[in-house]
């Protein structure tokens, strides 16, 4: 028979690894599912990102065989679901491969078990889709099973479950898993309090950008406005940017905004607009271009979000918009790349860069950016889109 876990956690995320370091050191043993196998293979020898004892937790338990990935869901005790949607390019988030996954845990489930899942979803999901679907196969939630939505975010851990003993059942584990203090709601609330919080960020956002736009058009400083706006009372305001700071953020205002389309009208505008902010910035690097022959442009900082991912990141979208003008030689900066991701420019240190584009844009607040002898940045005419060099001391 095959071996039961004491957690299963379906879905190689970052967020996810690291949940199963913490049940691989709480002494449990952990199962990693996956559909796609360069995942697997890249977790079962230990290539889980830069943090040096994460890789050391995941090394000891593949060691001590406490913890591999592999296809497909385990007996377990308890599972999280972790697996992330898919944005499509015409903005469509397809929650296709979270239902494939609430499948798969459905047909391991057995009486006892925890499911939670721990993705953003629509509210109802887990009301609905998940228990439903344990129904239908005798499996009776709150009763048989226990069944919770999850959400970590800023040192703080929220928990919804169908039932109050599934909320027990699902802080109970998250307990063992993260140190943090725990909020608990119903599962509904928690999904739509997910949503709205990335949704009220992305509002933010989107305003901050169109605050920077109407500052530039009137010859101010948009930091000067945002420190006094701030001083005044406005303490939420957000600062300008290529878009959300977490490559994943794109996912909640779109889910919050299907829930109901004829009241969300804020925020599908916002949505839009928010779209076009890289190529607004890209813009911007064309006008300035046109000051050259053949410019040599270097575009600081391609990653989102702590692990600096590509997927969805924003810095990503205006460089690679920018490759394609073919305004003159790109380069690329990124601490966390080993090769340029983007075709015909070079990967290059900061200082090489520095020291030889007519165009820098600085497209994510990594502190070597702004570490960096500001006598750097004297010479290249300089794209801020997020303030590093503005708000940081010289």
């Amino acid at each position: 028979m095959q071996a039961v876990y004491d957690l299963c956690i379906v879905g190689l995320e970052p967020h996810s690894i690291r949940l199963a370091a913490r049940g691989v050191s709480a002494s449990m043993s952990v199962a990693c599912s996956d559909t796609r196998p360069e995942s697997i293979e890249r977790f079962n020898r230990a290539d889980v990102g830069d943090d040096a004892r994460l890789v050391d937790t995941i090394e000891d338990g593949l060691a001590e065989q406490t913890v591999r990935a592999f296809v497909g869901a385990a007996r377990a005790s308890a599972f999280v679901v972790s697996v992330l949607p898919v944005l499509h390019p015409d903005g469509y988030v397809d929650s296709t491969p979270i239902e494939d996954a609430i499948d798969a845990v459905v047909d391991a489930a057995e009486p006892g078990n925890l499911i939670v899942l721990d993705t953003p979803t629509a509210p109802g999901t887990t009301r609905g889709l998940l228990a439903e679907k344990l129904e239908a196969v005798g499996l009776h939630p709150g009763e048989d099973v226990f069944v919770a939505t999850v959400w970590v975010t800023n040192g703080r851990c929220f928990v919804g479950g169908v039932t109050p003993r599934c909320t027990e059942r699902a802080t109970e584990l998250y307990g063992t898993l993260l140190d943090l203090p725990v909020q608990t709601a119903t599962a509904d609330e928690c999904e739509l309090a997910r949503l709205a919080r990335r949704t009220h960020d992305e509002i933010n956002a989107v305003f901050a950008n169109e605050l920077a736009a109407v500052s530039k058009h009137l010859g101010l400083d948009v930091w000067s406005v945002l420190s006094l706006a701030r001083s005044a009372g406005s303490t939420t305001l957000a600062s300008p940017s290529p878009g959300p700071a977490d490559a994943n953020a794109r996912f909640e205002p779109r889910l919050f905004a299907a829930v109901c389309e004829h009241d969300t009208a804020l925020t599908r505008a916002t949505i839009s607009q928010g779209e076009l902010q890289p190529a607004r910035i890209a813009a911007e690097v064309r006008s300035a271009a046109r000051r050259f022959v053949s410019p040599t442009i270097a575009c600081l900082g391609l990653g989102s979000g702590p692990e600096g991912s590509l997927a969805h990141s924003p810095a990503m979208r205006v460089a690679s918009l920018i490759g394609r003008a073919e305004l003159g030689q790109q380069l690329v900066v990124d601490p966390r790349l080993s090769v340029s991701p983007i075709s015909g420019a070079r990967l290059v240190s900061l200082t090489e860069a520095l020291k030889q584009a007519d165009i820098v844009v600085v497209l994510s607040d990594e502190a070597s950016f702004a570490a960096a002898p500001r006598e750097l940045y004297s010479r290249p005419s300089v794209i801020d889109t997020l303030g590093v060099l503005t708000q940081a001391p010289s």
